[in-house]
């Protein structure tokens, strides 16, 4: 919590800067979000951020100074690995989890050394060979070998220490970051009592792919296209400048409309010379966002070497989040489903419950062990030496 009393949440978007402040009882006691210009220096972003703050310090009479930044980047990295433990005598798993959890650290210090690791997400534990388990056997005692399978969420460093640098400019501490199109999924997921549940999470200029099943992660992947790149086909195609393009790719948001691949006159009532006084066809417009959306899915599930097991999403629920997303909402897409999803579905978000995902991460964060580098006093360092 800050000084104000409540937990705060920044949602640090590419195209919005979200904010909420929230008591114990995780209701919302103040919200603002800001539309935000995304450039190299993230100027407007931070212009944002210090308006709101000043907003909310204003409306509680007190200094906010703790902060839960949920954000995502283009330079999404994602990592799966296993480490294995060979043993000499019988443990209780909890004794060895700590040690895995400093080998991990230290893997993606020396490895990964450009990136920030965000979230250790316990994909699988096989203990002995034997038996499996998908959720943490804390109270289960290992005899001969213990394997945990991980996943891995990284941001660049230098993306993240240019945001902290800037956050104690306004005196604002992040207390823990998340990737928001992670805990969102891992929300929302909850709210379904389906066996297999996917999300896309389409942003500015990044989609990433979250399966879930039984509410357990199986599998993420990510590529750096997104809305953005609608955008610019749109302004390409039609020879238009990117800001019209834009307009022209929004006013389909709250229409209730048909994208498909057929070749019909389209009956839309869209007055398109209000927007821009250029002859556009509305089914060739439809046709280039149709095709790019298709094209995310392509290279999205291409990355991921789902094509190679089918079976692993035929059934599930596909729902789209995320800013680039908003595309799906009232309107019908046709696209071309190889996977056999069992739905595909517009999931609408509110700016307050995407913040509260990012307390609700900070909430349950503790039920992964925090592993503390003590410093070593002159005697230890001296007998750890002849110890080697």
């Amino acid at each position: 919590m800050g000084k104000n009393n409540y937990f705060n949440v920044i949602d640090f978007g590419s195209s919005k800067i979200r904010f909420a402040s929230f008591d114990n009882n995780f209701d919302e006691k103040f919200s603002e979000s800001i539309k935000v210009y995304t450039n190299e220096n993230l100027q407007s972003h931070f212009e944002a951020i210090n308006k709101i703050i000043k907003k909310a310090e204003k409306k509680f009479s007190d200094h906010i100074e703790d902060i839960v930044l949920i954000l995502d980047t283009a330079q999404l990295f994602t990592i799966d690995i296993s480490l294995t433990k060979n043993l000499d005598r019988s443990s209780k798993i909890n004794k060895l989890y700590e040690p895995l959890i400093l080998e991990l650290n230290q893997i993606i210090k020396s490895h990964y050394d450009k990136y920030y690791l965000s979230h250790i997400i316990m994909d699988k534990c096989i203990i002995d060979d034997e038996k499996i388990f998908e959720e943490f056997p804390k109270d289960k005692t290992v005899d001969n070998n213990l394997k945990i399978d991980f996943k891995l969420i990284c941001f660049p460093k230098l993306f993240i220490k240019k945001i902290r640098d800037e956050f104690i400019k306004f005196n604002l501490n992040i207390i823990n970051i998340f990737c928001s199109s992670y805990i969102k999924s891992q929300s929302y997921v909850k709210k379904f009592s389906e066996n297999k549940t996917s999300f896309l999470d389409v942003g500015l200029r990044r989609s990433s792919i979250f399966f879930f099943e039984n509410e357990k992660l199986k599998l993420i992947e990510t590529i750096p296209i997104g809305g953005q790149h609608i955008t610019t086909d749109i302004s390409k195609v039609f020879k238009i400048s990117e800001q019209d393009a834009e307009k022209l790719k929004k006013s389909f948001n709250k229409a209730e409309t048909e994208f498909s691949y057929k070749n019909k006159t389209s009956e839309d009532t869209m007055v398109i010379h209000e927007i821009i006084n250029k002859n556009i066809s509305v089914d060739l417009l439809k046709k280039v966002i149709l095709y790019r959306v298709q094209e995310i899915m392509d290279l999205i599930f291409k990355k991921s070497n789902i094509n190679n097991s089918k079976n692993v999403l035929e059934g599930s629920n596909l729902f789209l989040i995320g800013e680039g997303s908003k595309l799906f909402n009232n309107n019908s897409f046709y696209l071309d489903d190889r996977f056999g999803f069992k739905s595909i579905n517009y999931y609408s978000e509110s700016d307050v419950q995407i913040c509260k995902c990012g307390l609700e991460n900070h909430k349950i964060n503790n039920e992964i062990p925090k592993i503390i580098n003590k410093k070593l006093g002159i005697f230890e360092k001296f007998f750890n030496f002849f110890d080697k």
